[in-house]
């Protein structure tokens, strides 16, 4: 088995993250996480005309951001603005999808952890919407 498919190495990643992240916090310090972006959740969701985003984004933790963070054991969630109205969303991020943790240009947290992606029905309804995404599923199942 994959390491990478235990849960025990799951939760030692998100223990990992979750101290480093509460030291920073307690320490009142700047800092960014680049994290996954297929597992984020942005409440309100974020329209695709102001930000798309690739595989993983930096998010930089300061300022009101920073005021606005919760760190829970599991997730990690902070208001931030998008675009150039400075859309306002609440991130919420898994532990396990933060792949690194910055403080100026040091590296002082690194994960080779990729979450898993759970998709509900809503989440497949959403991808079958998209007439692209069915000639792909298409093409693939008749590969198989």
């Amino acid at each position: 088995m994959d390491i990478y498919e235990k849960d025990s190495y799951r939760d030692l990643v998100v223990k990992n993250c979750y101290n480093a992240l509460e030291f920073l916090l307690k320490e009142g310090l700047d800092f960014a996480l680049a994290s996954f972006t297929n597992v984020i959740e942005f409440n309100p969701p974020i329209p695709t005309e102001i930000a798309e985003f690739d595989e993983s984004a930096l998010f930089v933790i300061a300022n009101y951001t920073k005021d606005s963070t919760h760190l829970t054991k599991t997730h990690i969630s902070f208001e931030a603005g998008f675009g150039d109205s400075n859309f306002g969303s609440t991130l919420t991020i898994p532990l396990e999808a933060i792949m690194q943790l910055i403080i100026d240009e040091d590296i002082i947290h690194i994960s080779y952890y990729e979450p898993k992606v759970k998709v509900d029905k809503n989440s497949m309804d959403l991808l079958l919407n998209n007439p692209e995404n069915q000639k792909l599923l298409k093409k693939r199942a008749n590969k198989k």
